[in-house]
């Protein structure tokens, strides 16, 4: 994939979009914290997300040269990881959300769930394009781009949790959102899996 072709933000966003530790985290300090004083959540979420697709980069450019079926097997692996989050995902949409989320939570916190959260391997290792981690140049700009994608769909996250988890929004039930979200993850897990095995 061509640093110049964006397309990869497409699908970066939409696994940003669906539920995950980060998310979780989010939409729980919208619900017990509000919007506003949820707000300063998002510096420490695009900070552990440039940690640790940074960490992983580094690894790809060291070991892609002497191994470049290492990016087909991280395709396969993120793909498998991904659909086996949608079905987790599609079994979960039974429980009450509301039971999970209603806590309060620190920065630290949310920093570290962040820079432990596998989607950023798989951003690294298998999203990003190859030339991210060849220049200061390619880096900057991918990584600008998606810090604000991550500070963007964040800012959802808590929206989400102080509207359509409360209840206000009754059309949308939580449990139907994660069933689309679940879909969404196989569509996706389908892409990757398609991309490592025969690209």
């Amino acid at each position: 994939m061509n640093v110049n072709d964006w397309s990869f933000l497409l699908v970066i966003a939409t696994i940003l979009l669906t539920p995950g530790p980060t998310n979780t985290l989010l939409a729980s300090s919208g619900i017990s914290q509000g919007l506003r004083r949820s707000a300063p959540l998002l510096s420490f979420e695009c900070l552990g997300y440039v940690c640790a697709t940074s960490a992983w980069g580094l690894v790809l450019n060291t070991t892609m040269h002497d191994y470049p079926f290492v990016i087909n097997l991280i395709k396969v692996v993120s793909g498998l990881y991904i659909a086996k989050l949608g079905l987790r995902l599609w079994y979960q949409a039974r429980r009450d959300p509301l039971q999970e989320l209603l806590v309060s939570v620190k920065p630290l916190e949310l920093f570290i769930a962040t820079l432990l959260n596998p989607k950023a391997v798989i951003f690294a290792m298998a999203l990003f394009p190859v030339q991210t981690w060849l220049s200061v140049s390619n880096y900057a700009g991918v990584m600008g781009s998606f810090v604000l994608l991550v500070a963007s769909i964040g800012g959802l996250w808590i929206v989400f949790g102080s509207v359509l988890m409360a209840g206000r929004v009754r059309w949308l039930q939580p449990q139907v959102f994660q069933r689309l979200a679940a879909l969404t993850l196989w569509g996706f897990a389908a892409w990757l899996l398609v991309n490592g095995i025969f690209f």
